[in-house]
């Protein structure tokens, strides 16, 4: 593990997503963070357009730093895992491309790690997660800036994130959840590097399917006692984009029984039992399952509980 030059790493994942990734890399030029304070950690998965140039328009405004992997398919945990071995900050924040972030984002992340006694996995707070055009958001958004395009969202309180009814439901407190690596998305969360060694680090056998690599992820650090919590001051915006459902459901189900057979657990197993549910909810209800409650009814039924 190396030496921490920064307190944060900010490690974003991308494939031929020149146009989305630039709207990502403008929102971290803009934070209010000191720029000396955190390194920008591109881990390319084979792209073929114009990334890489991308990046170097970049150099004078952010520590960027780039890792490439040659194009064998989908395969974004081996990408995160690149990011994650150069990475020099005390801190590994994951972001998707196409996901802006608010100007105080990062020091939101960095002071929410620093008020816990533990270490911690942080989930941020994503807007629009399941938009898969701008007319879902029913305002104009610019996505060069994200701090405007937030406030509407706030402002109208039509677009939240899709997990906002278990947030709600449960106080924020996703610590208190018997499942809450359900909701661990690799879009928007921080966890402290010693974790990710401690842990290990993205199981890249789900290599080459969509899904599940962050819940796997979040499953061992909840398991290890590094407890998943919420931080709603630290916002990103995910950009829309078309979303093949069908697709989504036939690889993430694939991935989902690996992850059962890897932890046989009655909680994997319910997990994978509404996993195409849980996706269709996703898209088509803009919002999510609640697992806890799965969970608990069925150890009363079980008498587990």
């Amino acid at each position: 593990m190396s030496e921490d030059r920064f307190a944060i790493s900010v490690i974003v994942p991308t494939y031929n997503r020149f146009q989305h990734l630039q709207y990502t890399l403008t929102s971290l030029a803009s934070q209010s963070f000191e720029p000396s304070n955190f390194e920008v950690i591109i881990a390319d998965d084979g792209s073929s357009d114009n990334t890489f140039s991308l990046i170097k328009t970049f150099e004078n405004t952010l520590n960027i730093k780039y890792v490439y992997q040659a194009d064998e398919g989908f395969r974004s945990g081996s990408a995160r895992n690149l990011g994650i071995r150069v990475a020099d900050g005390r801190i590994c924040l994951f972001l998707d491309s196409g996901v802006i972030v608010k100007n105080d984002c990062l020091q939101q992340h960095l002071d929410f790690h620093q008020s816990q006694a533990n270490e911690v996995a942080i989930i941020g707070y994503v807007y629009g997660y399941s938009a898969k055009s701008e007319a879902d958001f029913l305002t104009t958004i610019d996505p060069y800036d994200a701090d405007g395009s937030i406030a509407k969202l706030v402002e109208m309180g039509k677009v939240r994130d899709i997990r906002e009814n278990i947030y709600q439901k449960y106080n924020d407190k996703l610590e208190n959840l018997t499942v809450p690596w359900t909701l661990f998305w690799s879009g928007h969360i921080s966890v402290r590097k010693k974790s990710l060694f401690d842990v290990g680090f993205f199981d890249e056998n789900y290599n080459g399917k969509w899904g599940c690599e962050d819940n796997d992820l979040g499953y061992r650090l909840h398991q290890a006692n590094k407890k998943i919590v919420l931080c709603r001051k630290a916002v990103a915006l995910h950009l829309p984009h078309p979303v093949d459902l069908n697709h989504r459901i036939q690889k993430g189900t694939e991935n989902c029984k690996y992850f059962h057979q890897k932890f046989p657990t009655p909680e994997t197993k319910l997990f994978l039992d509404y996993y195409a549910k849980e996706l269709s909810a996703q898209c088509n209800k803009h919002e999510v399952i609640d697992f806890h409650e799965l969970v608990t009814e069925s150890g009363r039924k079980t008498g587990n509980s």
